[in-house]
């Protein structure tokens, strides 16, 4: 990093913490903040500054509430020329006010009532608390029989034994989920800015995407996904979802919407598969080779066995022919290969795939 630039913006900062920077200085001062080369610097004197101010000095505040402040102070207003600083023992942050501050700790401590109860009593050594700060993944067995397997740099939050009506964890992270089936009692994983139902499933959660949005994507059966309403406390919040195998939610935090789309990887979710094409029957839908098929058949078998509809625009497209096996490549390989061969394309649009072109007669 630029040593100039690193000590102009201490020295910004040290103005800042003691409310003594100009509104030009200011403006500079977050645009030095929104290239974000200074989080851990930023990081680091929030956490300082939590500890003496609302904990005595003995609490630590998690990396990713401290970057919610940051978020925060590059969202607040900026019209207010005068920051009222914090008086604490030393300088404290200002924050654009101890506003900020305070509403980042309280998103902190109530994200969910019930979700962050999880995080609460595992600091408190009434919960368990899985961190797993490895460069591989580890695997974690529940006391209903359900399996997580947690991703380096991910934490998990759960009670010891599940309640009688509802089993609920906590995910700061990314993790595959395999939920044991029960009856009457839902599984719930609550995040940041979502909450991911289901009652026996196989699913992904991640709230570390590159992006900033959160992502559900399902392996195997159905979950529904809805808002976080607690973390975001407005009128208007996103409607909930239901998606099934190789379909994802993508929540935008800033928009506070939904997106359905396809999984990057599309997986199979049928190992035996009967497909009618003229006069004979194929078993095993893992097996794509073809002598002189009509693409309709073999856009039937990719939607059967894939679960996604893949429909051709242009019903000319049905008619066209081909020979080769794809049985070694995966979903989107297949697909590049037929379209080049039909002198055609593929678009994902939400859930579906659309294969458009001319046609064959």
């Amino acid at each position: 990093m630029d040593t100039d630039k690193l000590a102009r913006f201490s020295q910004l900062l040290h103005l800042y913490q003691k409310g003594n920077i100009s509104p030009v200085e200011q403006d500079e001062f977050f645009a030095l903040i929104a290239t974000h080369q200074f989080d851990a610097l930023l990081e680091q004197e929030i956490d300082v500054d939590f500890k003496i101010g609302f904990e005595g000095g003995k609490a630590e505040l998690p990396p990713h509430i401290s970057q919610e402040i940051i978020r925060n102070i590059l969202s607040a207003e900026r019209a207010a020329a005068a920051v009222i600083p914090i008086q604490r023992k030393r300088p404290a942050l200002g924050w654009v006010a101890a506003a900020v501050l305070v509403a980042a700790v309280s998103l902190y401590y109530f994200i969910n009532d019930r979700g962050q109860k999880l995080r609460t009593q595992a600091f408190a050594g009434k919960a368990q608390t899985m961190q797993n700060s490895s460069d591989t993944a580890r695997a974690i067995l529940l006391s209903d029989g359900s399996r997580v397997v947690l991703d380096p740099h991910s934490t998990l939050y759960f009670p010891q034994t599940f309640a009688d009506s509802v089993r609920e964890v906590y995910l700061d992270g990314r993790a595959f989920f395999e939920v044991t089936h029960i009856p009457g009692r839902p599984f719930l994983v609550y995040s940041d800015h979502i909450i991911t139902k289901v009652l026996g499933t196989s699913f992904y959660v991640n709230t570390h995407t590159t992006s900033g949005n959160e992502e559900v994507s399902v392996k195997t059966g159905r979950v529904q996904v809805f808002e976080n309403t607690k973390a975001n406390p407005k009128q208007n919040t996103a409607t909930p979802i239901i998606i099934t195998p190789n379909q994802k939610a993508v929540y935008e935090p800033e928009k506070r919407f939904f997106e359905t789309t396809i999984v990057d990887k599309p997986a199979p979710i049928l190992k035996e598969f009967v497909r009618n094409a003229g006069t004979h029957k194929t078993q095993d839908s893992l097996r794509f080779n073809y002598d002189q098929e009509r693409l309709e058949n073999i856009l039937l078998q990719l939607d059967s066995t894939y679960g996604i509809e893949i429909i051709p625009e242009n019903p000319s497209l049905n008619n066209c022919i081909f020979t080769g096996d794809l049985s070694g490549d995966d979903l989107f390989t297949k697909l590049k290969i037929l379209c080049l061969t039909t002198q055609s394309s593929y678009e994902i649009n939400g859930t579906r795939i659309l294969i458009k072109g001319s046609g064959c007669k």
